[in-house]
Order: structure tokens, then C-alpha cells, then sequence
């Protein structure tokens, strides 16, 4: 009788201390929610800026599977938000597509990939190697001209597989 009242006791002890802690998480992330929020809008915004600057951008509908969001920016071309799974996990992009229908810019805005390796996308170098294109792309292991992150072909493909979501919905919005 002694062992049931044991392991009663432990089991009500640790059920009491994840709800306290599930409760702080839970207060936690409601006090921030607004915050981050608001961070991860300006990130967005600043990406968008970086890929194709303009003085307005006009939202467009978008029902693409991993398109986000995307926007006309004025005259001078699309910005396209995507989403895609990485090697460490989803990696939320923007993609600037001038009117030509060529790439003009891609910024990486949050990822969770492995640091000194996935992580690396967000190099210049890498990112780069985008621009200019105008069809499908694919990295070089693939048959294509991208070159790989070393260590890192998962994510250079998810990346690569971004950056071909937005050539094609610009392509199917007309641009």
C-alpha cells in the first residue's frame, strides 16, 4: 500500500509542477505575442524592401501552397513571401522578381537551421546565385547551377525550391 501512495504522490507532484510551468509559458508568450509580432513584421518589411525596394506595396490573393503572401511593388515587379521546409525546419523567405520575370533578390527572414551550416544561407554569396534567374532552378547535385552550402544540400534545396515558388506564381499572375 505503501508504493501506491509513493508513486500517487511523485505523479501529483510532477502533474503540479508542468502545469505551473505550462502556465508561465502560457503568460510568457502572451505578454510577448504583441512584441514579436511586431518584430517579425518589421523583419518582413525590411526584407521586402531589400529584395525589390518600392514606395508601395500592393498585397495580392495568393492560394499557392507554400506562397505566404506576395505583392505587386509598383511597377517594378513582385515581391513574393514563401515558406518551406528546411533540414531544421520551416525557413520563411522573400523573393524579389522584377518585371523582366528574373530574380532580383532573395532574403532569408527566420530559419532554424544548423548554425555554421544551414545557417549559412543567409550569406550573401550564396544568395547571390539567384539572381538573374528567370526559370526553373535546381542545385548543382541535381543537374542545375546553384551551388550547395557544404554540408548543407537539404537546405540549399529548400531554398532552391523557394525561390522556383516564386518565379512560377509571379509566372501565373501574369508577370
Amino acid at each position: 500500500m505503501k508504493d501506491y501512495k509513493y508513486i500517487l504522490r511523485l505523479t501529483l507532484t510532477l502533474l503540479l509542477i508542468t502545469a505551473v510551468v505550462a502556465g508561465l509559458l502560457g503568460l510568457v508568450n502572451y505578454l510577448t505575442e504583441d512584441r514579436i509580432d511586431a518584430l517579425t513584421r518589421e523583419k518582413t518589411e525590411k526584407a521586402m524592401q531589400e529584395v525589390l525596394p518600392a514606395a508601395r506595396y500592393e498585397q495580392l490573393e495568393t492560394d499557392k501552397d507554400g506562397v505566404t503572401a506576395a505583392y505587386r511593388a509598383d511597377d517594378k515587379g513582385y515581391v513574393v513571401l514563401v515558406n518551406v521546409n528546411g533540414f531544421g525546419g520551416a525557413i520563411d523567405m522573400a523573393v524579389g522578381v522584377g518585371a523582366d520575370g528574373r530574380v532580383c533578390g532573395v532574403s532569408i527572414i527566420s530559419h532554424a537551421e544548423t548554425a555554421s551550416l544551414g545557417a549559412n544561407c543567409v550569406r550573401e554569396d550564396f544568395r547571390a546565385q539567384y539572381i538573374g534567374a528567370d526559370g526553373a532552378l535546381a542545385v548543382r547535385k541535381d543537374g542545375g547551377t546553384i551551388d550547395a552550402l557544404t554540408g548543407a544540400t537539404v537546405t540549399s534545396r529548400a531554398v532552391t525550391r523557394g525561390v522556383n515558388l516564386a518565379l512560377e506564381f509571379v509566372k501565373e499572375v501574369g508577370g
